[in-house]
């Protein structure tokens, strides 16, 4: 599929740019061939004009000096006295192309002369569409007699060079045509790449979905099905089990609706001011049992001054806090601690809300992994009982309170403790709102 429309752009975007290259191709042809046109016909009329000043003032012609300014000006001059041609012979007739000899001495048979625009005396011969010579008339009295002169230039050396020209501008074609579709098919193969990459994370993501609620699933119909066959007394153990299965299934489809509507822009928050540090007391309070319960030790460490009300979704950010916390109950042995607190900072443009704890530890190499959906740590020089409950995280949390802090404008870091184990740091900006009256 992917080859298919990467193909199908490449033909479209190689047709439209080929026409216009077609077009820009077609005009700079014709402007160079009218420009060529004019000027062979500027060089012929003033070279027209100067042999016919220098035949006013002569007052002997020979064959000999029209020959030479035959070869200078590259034309044919031919001359009438009273109606008789002047230096007649057949080698002289021949200079100009037999096939254009009827335009002397005057148009017959057919052929047109058009004149010139600004150039007097100055006419194209022209049988059928395009010129065939450029014609001048001139007629002089001299020694009481009337002399009639005619120049012929054949357009053929042109029309030769404009065919050269012709060949280059298709080869031209054909070369920037074989280039632009070798761009345009990188082009496209660039342009398709984030979609390629959205489709390949996107079966990723369905896969890892898929095994992620095949286990539960598992679990609850084995349960159900071991139900069925056991005594009314005996069920309650299987029912505690599928209610514990259900509710794991469904804060993870929780977090994966949470992260579809990050994906989609669609994330809302409900902005207000809140004070961070009562927050943090209250999620201290909130986890004293559950680290007691776990054997950790869990504190809070707030500054003394005074910090500024923070803009955020306070939900958010203890759902951030939750999820950063559970991690850390989660991934370190019993009798850790952890600890809870505001960074200590100026508070002028940001503010920072950390977890660490004195695990393990994340390796520096999975560090840049940790907030992909999915993805779980190693864990193998882990052997302590207190990490048993890790089935218990789907690679998720992470991944949601990175989209969390993203929606703040804010970032989500983890990086090695002081003496050893993880430290997150969620970063908030502080916007400054006008106090309610």
């Amino acid at each position: 599929m992917y080859q298919k429309v990467r193909l199908r752009l490449t033909k479209l975007f190689t047709l439209v740019t080929s026409v216009l290259l077609i077009a820009l191709l077609c005009v700079s042809f014709y402007l160079s061939v009218r420009q060529q046109f004019s000027l062979q016909l500027s060089s012929f009329t003033g070279q027209s004009h100067t042999v016919v000043e220098s035949i006013s003032e002569q007052n002997i012609l020979t064959s000999r000096w029209l020959a030479a300014r035959e070869e200078a000006a590259g034309f044919r001059i031919y001359l009438w006295d009273n109606d008789v041609e002047l230096f007649h012979n057949r080698d002289h007739f021949n200079r100009i192309e037999p096939a254009y000899s009827y335009y002397l001495p005057a148009p017959s048979g057919g052929r047109t002369l058009k004149q010139t625009v600004g150039t007097p005396d100055v006419y194209i011969g022209c049988h059928g569409i395009l010129p065939e010579v450029l014609y001048y008339h001139r007629q002089l009295v001299k020694n009481n007699s009337i002399l009639q002169i005619y120049f012929l230039q054949s357009l053929d050396p042109l029309y030769a060079h404009v065919r050269t020209s012709l060949l280059l501008y298709i080869a031209l074609l054909i070369g920037s045509e074989c280039l632009l579709t070798l761009f345009c098919w990188y082009f496209t193969g660039r342009l398709l790449q984030p979609l390629l990459d959205s489709q390949t994370s996107q079966n990723r993501f369905i896969a890892s979905v898929s095994h992620e609620l095949r286990t539960p699933l598992a679990v609850i119909l084995a349960n159900a099905s071991a139900c069925e066959k056991a005594p009314m007394a005996e069920q309650k153990p299987f029912f505690q089990v599928i209610a514990r299965e259900g509710t794991q299934m469904s804060a993870m489809l929780e977090q994966l609706l949470t992260l579809s509507r990050a994906d989609s822009h669609g994330l809302s928050l409900q902005m207000e001011k809140t004070d961070l540090q009562t927050l943090l007391l209250e999620i201290y309070e909130n986890f004293l049992p559950l680290c007691a319960e776990s054997g950790h030790h869990l504190n809070v460490r707030l500054p003394e001054t005074e910090i500024p009300l923070c803009d955020c979704d306070s939900f958010r950010i203890r759902q951030v806090c939750h999820i950063l916390l559970h991690n850390a109950l989660s991934y370190t042995p019993a009798g850790s601690n952890i600890v809870l607190f505001l960074a200590d900072g100026t508070y002028d443009k940001e503010i920072s809300i950390g977890v660490q704890d004195n695990g393990f530890g994340i390796p520096k190499e999975e560090r840049n992994k940790v907030f992909d959906r999915f993805y779980r740590g190693s864990h193998s020089q882990n052997d302590s009982a207190a990490l048993s409950d890790d089935k218990r995280h789907h690679g998720l949390g992470l991944a949601v309170a990175k989209e969390i802090a993203s929606a703040h404008k804010g970032s989500l870091s983890v990086s090695e403790a002081d003496g050893g184990g993880a430290l997150f740091l969620l970063t908030l900006p502080i916007r400054h709102l006008p106090s309610a009256s």
